[in-house]
């Protein structure tokens, strides 16, 4: 540089390539950040898709889930509960029943709408095709839900079919007698296992009739002289029949004319091997027999070639609290192993609940206090359950059928 300050061609050259170098560092680092600003938004980007798919993926999960258990039964012992009938007797949800209970119908916790519907007949009773009179014994077709019905007052089995306002007479109706086309006071009735016979206690006769569903002319008395009050269809097809008289409940193998004991048979008595005064009973999947013991305010299980019996719902003397057991007539059995039953006294017009080990049944429907309420009954006897889980209870002093939709809620 010389002494005017004149910057010379060479220090000019060099100013401008330093002032070069600077610009050309400043756009690269523009740049850098540019490119890193661009990746950190691509980052979020990525990031908000993922979370949003795996979010959105997790919740198709559980709504898969969800309609698989609603859809899908929960165990194997649920499918093979469902039969073709479910037959229940005197006590709530049937005592005697060709059939186990489905799935949807055996929970501890389960709950009915304490309101019925009246599926058939009415109070004021009668022998129209819409009355009955002081029915008994109803069983339920899983089928199409057409209800055979012990109509024991007139003499005669009824089918009702579904949401009808009228029932059928499809055995009996001639008036009481021991003609092959008459029934004398029948107390239960189940349909055989292909469904083109119905068998039918014809207690007042002292016999069990086998009628057909397709020839009206087809009678037969299948079982002669026996003071029958009880059946249950199992699942082979075998049907056990109920003695109140010998005190002991039998079962008649398909194709054999000898029934073998496979209940009591020991006598009247309150021991282990014995029975007083059988009712309604009930028969699982693996053949063992539950039976109402009424006289000794009891309800037994035998295994199958058991010789004496397992006291499940204990015996003591009535008082006023509904969670006593006094004369059971119906019983009927869940998978769970609750058992549910309905008693032959006028101080409990309630069906209870007893579930393995209890000291007590809980009141599942009705009231202590009879009556004609759409949540009373009076004196019920017979019990079923339909395909979906809903109760049926034959009010029989109120001359009805009472429907009692599963609670979902």
């Amino acid at each position: 540089m010389n002494i005017n300050n004149r910057v010379e061609p060479d220090e000019l050259t060099v100013i401008n390539s330093g002032t070069t170098r600077l610009k050309r560092l400043f756009e690269h680092f523009r740049k850098q950040k540019l490119i890193w600003i661009i990746c950190l938004l691509i980052l979020i980007v990525v990031i908000i898709v993922v979370v949003t798919t795996t979010v959105l993926s997790n919740k198709i999960k559980r709504e898969k889930t969800s309609a698989i258990e609603i859809t899908t039964p929960t165990s194997a012992s649920t499918t093979s509960s469902i039969s073709s009938t479910t037959k229940k007797v005197t006590t709530e949800l049937s005592s005697t029943s060709s059939s186990s209970p489905t799935t949807a119908t055996s929970d501890k916790n389960m709950k009915w709408k304490q309101h019925a519907d009246t599926v058939a007949g009415k109070p004021e009773g009668g022998s129209a095709s819409n009355q009955l009179t002081n029915p008994y014994g109803i069983c339920v077709d899983s089928d199409d839900l057409s209800i055979y019905i012990a109509d024991t007052g007139n003499h005669r089995i009824v089918k009702w079919e579904f949401d009808s306002n009228n029932g059928e007479v499809v055995a009996g109706g001639n008036g009481d007698g021991d003609g092959m086309n008459q029934l004398n006071i029948p107390t239960d009735v189940v349909l055989d296992e292909e469904k083109k016979y119905l068998i039918i206690c014809d207690r007042g006769n002292r016999r069990v009739m086998k009628w057909s569903l397709q020839n009206n002319q087809d009678q037969q008395i299948w079982i002669p002289d026996v003071s029958c009050w009880g059946l249950a269809m199992d699942n082979i097809g075998d049907l056990y029949v109920s003695n109140s008289a010998k005190r002991e409940v039998r079962c008649w193998q398909k194709g054999v004319t000898e029934g073998t004991v496979v209940a009591g048979g020991n006598g009247q008595g309150t021991e282990l091997n014995q029975l007083n005064q059988p009712n309604y009973i009930f028969v699982d999947d693996d053949h063992s027999v539950y039976v109402a013991d009424a006289y000794n305010n009891r309800v037994m299980k035998w295994k199958k070639n058991a010789k004496e019996g397992i006291l499940i719902a204990p015996g003591q003397v009535y008082n006023e609290n509904p969670g006593t057991l006094m004369k059971p007539l119906g019983v009927i059995v869940d998978h769970m192993g609750n058992i549910y039953v309905s008693m032959s006294t006028t101080g409990n017009n309630q069906i209870t609940r007893w579930s393995p080990g209890a000291t007590e049944g809980v009141p599942v429907v009705g009231e202590k206090e009879l009556g004609i309420g759409s949540t009373q009954l009076q004196n019920p006897k017979d019990l079923s359950f339909d395909r979906d889980g809903n109760l049926y209870v034959v009010d029989t002093e109120n001359h009805r059928i009472q429907k009692f939709d599963i609670d979902r809620d």
